[in-house]
């Protein structure tokens, strides 16, 4: 009864990381010397189960974009394991990565700089469907038209570029990118900092409908407290390389335990 327990829990398990380290090695630009390595990531333990909204908080610099890159094979770590769906991505084939790709998505922070101002929308979005062979060209037009609708756009802004769009309508498009292939698993890497708070609400919006719609999940990267607590069910709390506490968000927030993260509480600003 107990090893089918185990059993269950493991299946549901979409992410294990388990006690990883990510050390970067680092020269003076000037001398060519190496300087004192930095240890990114810190034995660093954390489970995602399917259809979680994992919340990954804490000040810049603290590791969370690093460890967001390690799960999805951007980075490579330098010990522990990562497991995918129950297999260790560090023994991936080519091909079991390209598949990886197809499975997983990224959204990242600044939607300034993460579309290319030289191509247009349509393009943007059609370049994973070529790259992952993804069905024939009408096939993928369809797809194209439904994302973009799914993401509150319009089907004539394909044929526009990056710097036509507000902050808003240019993450909507970094959105679909990302889930253009229909990917199970997606790193949302601080989506809404860079845009204006009566933007946020949207975008959170649109993000959570999205996992209704799909069956997402979603590891969610913030320095914003207020904002995990309205999208996740549980939190992680990050700093310098180290996961100092991990909870439900109604554990974090009753009863945090670590003294960081009563710090991070307690610089909330109230509404008064």
């Amino acid at each position: 009864m107990m090893e089918n327990c185990a059993l269950q829990n493991d299946i549901e398990n979409l992410v294990e990381i388990k006690n990883v380290s990510k050390i970067y090695e680092t020269k003076n630009a000037f001398l060519g010397q190496k300087v004192e390595p930095v240890h990114a990531l810190k034995n660093v333990s954390l489970d995602i189960k399917r259809g979680e909204i994992v919340g990954l908080v804490g000040e810049s610099g603290s590791g969370k974009s690093t460890l967001g890159n390690c799960i999805l094979k951007l980075l490579e770590i330098n010990d522990g394991e990562i497991l995918y769906d129950g297999k260790n991505i560090k023994n991936f084939s080519k091909k079991e990565v390209k598949k990886f790709r197809e499975k997983t998505g990224l959204i990242f922070q600044n939607p300034y700089s993460s579309l290319n101002p030289k191509m247009k929308i349509k393009d943007i979005l059609m370049e994973p469907l070529i790259v992952h062979n993804i069905q024939n060209e009408k096939r993928r037009i369809v797809m194209l038209n439904n994302i973009v609708k799914l993401t509150g756009l319009n089907v004539d802004d394909l044929e526009r570029f990056p710097h036509e769009f507000s902050g808003g309508q240019r993450q909507r498009i970094a959105i679909a990118r990302a889930l253009i292939l229909k990917p199970e698993f997606v790193v949302a890497d601080e989506p809404i900092s860079a845009l204006d708070v009566s933007i946020q609400a949207q975008i959170i919006n649109l993000l959570i409908d999205l996992k209704e719609r799909f069956n997402l999940t979603y590891l969610f990267i913030s320095h914003d407290l207020n904002v995990v607590k309205y999208l996740c069910s549980k939190i992680a709390i990050m700093y310098r390389g180290e996961i100092v506490e991990i909870g439900t968000t109604e554990e974090i927030f009753k009863n945090p335990k670590h003294k960081y993260t009563k710090l991070l509480l307690n610089s909330i600003p109230e509404i008064v």
